[in-house]
């Protein structure tokens, strides 16, 4: 055997290693970091469809709904307690772990090493991790498209991964309206080599046939959930009419915002995927030179060249490109990468410019690592789950919550707007200053969640909420009122509204020892008492300062209001 051998040998066993090492650390990020306020919003819309709910039609949304219809079955399956959330964030690690194959699989024809270093270094981009252990539609889509190319690119190619390619390709447009747009593009291209070649044996499709079967398998699934679900026309009016009128006046932000603090982090990444990129096109123009230029085209690496611009077009195309949108991009830079790392490699022929390939390796594991651990500092999610656990244990599957962000998961909302981003709240102030009250008293809802969108409320809805919700903690607000005791008379006459029949207490219980307690004219000598739904009047003569009138809640345990507690749960990213 060879030294050459023994050494690649021994670089793939480091580069598996390290891929081992790799995927540990993506699970624990799923696992164990912060949720960002989005995640809840999809995972509530995923516990809407598994209780049989309609997106578009039953409940506001504007993604294309494929991630809560491959997640709904785990709130099947688990129940309704909110910390089942944590199961969709692991489910989230099977389209990662799909696309780390798939970038593997576009660089097999490079060689074992470059298809090896491929995920490694997908991995090891902190904008890409961050984002793709999250419950996301642009995770998902993302894996799907580069699962899509992997299939195109199959060697040996068969009718079998054509059928594939054309599946996922549609799976990936159903998963985001922004694949779309470089899945649009990657399309046409397919379809104008099938048009060009004039009956010779394509190279971009094995088995045209099997492709466009497999569209048609796609499109067809689609056709049959929008029209079983009688949902075609809220899906084109809410994903397409409307978030056309939502993405010209959504206050918007450059793509540099995030694309320049991305590039700082790692700039390593990118200026390895230019180094790959151009080498790929060099070959691409310089291959079979006395061949026409549209027949040297025709290789795989041409589709994955032309996804580069398409996907970075539909993240800076977009008026508000949050960073998440970068995770195609990321994508498809990744084998590009890989190929330029072999390519700086190989002009470090020495034993001493190997070992500063593998050092090169090293550190950037060393910033991941870092990167994995600043997201995990001050506990993870740690303080979010014990916020879940408060929601199973304060309420039950059937008890109606507000939070403007779906917060609470999987518990019933009260209005069809179960959340509202910046254009909504600007453009639906009377809506959200009448009707959204109007709502939570007919829904009898007993528990709010506060969040970073509660400040952008109307102030109407903002001073509803604070009268009628009291400080379980700084994150959540149960129903009640606070009563003030006039110094002069020592009596209050005023009003209680049940929000709905059930059961009710008074804090603090001293009241009842310093003075009476009359609703409804009826004295109260218990903490605790029955209140039928509506208004109940209120009497109280005595000597107390101030008391108030709580929600019992599903524990049956009597809580103490905590103005001023510090909110911990709601997180951008």
């Amino acid at each position: 055997m060879s030294a050459p051998m023994k050494e690649s040998r021994y670089v793939w066993w480091g580069l598996g290693v390290l891929l081992v090492a790799l995927a540990l650390q993506a699970s624990r990020l799923a696992l164990h970091k912060a949720f960002s306020i989005d995640e809840f919003q999809y995972a509530h819309a995923a516990w809407l469809m598994a209780h049989g709910q309609v997106p578009y039609r039953d409940f506001f949304e504007v993604h294309f709904p494929l991630v809560y219809q491959l997640l709904a079955p785990l709130f099947v399956l688990l129940g309704d307690d909110p910390r089942n959330v944590l199961a969709l964030r692991a489910a989230m690690l099977v389209p990662l772990a799909g696309a780390c194959a798939s970038v593997f699989l576009l660089n097999r024809r490079e060689g074992r090493t470059a298809a090896l270093l491929a995920p490694v270094l997908l991995l090891l981009t902190p904008a890409f991790l961050h984002f793709a252990t999250e419950v996301r539609p642009d995770a998902l889509t993302a894996a799907l498209f580069l699962g899509a190319l992997a299939a195109l690119a199959a060697q040996p190619a068969s009718a079998s991964s054509s059928f594939l390619a054309g599946a996922l390709l549609v799976a990936s447009g159903w998963g985001s309206q922004k694949a779309l747009f470089f899945g649009g593009l990657v399309g046409a291209v397919l379809i104008a080599e099938l048009l060009l070649r004039r009956g010779r044996t394509p190279s971009l499709i094995a088995v045209p046939r099997a492709f466009f079967l497999g569209v048609l398998a796609a499109v067809a699934a689609v056709a049959a959930y929008l029209t079983v679900t009688d949902s075609w026309r809220a899906w084109w009016q809410w994903c397409f009419v409307w978030a056309s009128e939502h993405q010209r006046h959504y206050p918007g932000f450059s793509w540099r915002e995030y694309l320049l603090p991305a590039l700082g982090k790692q700039p390593a990444f990118f200026l390895l995927a230019a180094v790959g990129l151009g080498l790929t096109l060099q070959r691409l123009l310089q291959r079979d030179a006395d061949r026409p230029l549209r027949e040297r085209l025709r290789t795989p690496d041409l589709l994955l060249v032309v996804a580069v611009p398409a996907t970075f077009g539909a993240y800076a195309l977009q008026r508000a490109p949050f960073p998440y949108s970068l995770l195609p991009f990321l994508g498809v830079l990744a084998p590009f990468a890989a190929r330029g790392v072999l390519a700086v490699l190989a002009r470090l022929r020495t034993r001493g410019g190997r070992a500063v390939g593998v050092l090169g390796l090293g550190a950037l594991f060393a910033v991941q690592a870092a990167h994995v651990e600043a997201l995990l500092d001050g506990g993870g999610n740690a303080r979010q789950r014990d916020v879940l656990a408060r929601i199973a244990a304060l309420t039950g599957p059937e008890d109606v919550v507000y939070d403007n962000s779906g917060g609470f998961v999987s518990r019933p909302h009260a209005h069809f707007y179960f959340y509202t981003d910046a254009y909504l709240r600007g453009s639906l102030v009377d809506l959200l200053s009448h009707d959204m009250p109007r709502a939570l008293l007919e829904q009898g809802c007993v528990l709010r969640v506060d969040d970073l969108r509660t400040s952008g409320l109307p102030p109407a809805l903002r001073r509803f909420l604070d009268a009628h919700y009291q400080p379980f903690d700084g994150d959540l607000f149960l129903w009640g009122q606070r009563y003030r005791v006039p110094a002069d008379s020592g009596t209050l006459d005023d009003q209680f509204l049940a929000v709905r029949a059930d059961r009710y207490f008074l804090h603090p219980t001293s009241a009842l020892d310093t003075g009476v307690l009359l609703i409804d004219g009826a004295r109260i000598t218990t903490p605790e008492f029955a209140l039928s739904r509506g208004p109940h009047t209120v009497r109280y003569e005595g000597r107390a300062e101030a008391f108030q009138l709580l929600w019992l809640p599903r524990d049956a345990k009597r809580w103490t209001p905590r103005p001023g507690a510090p909110s911990t749960y709601s997180r951008l990213f």
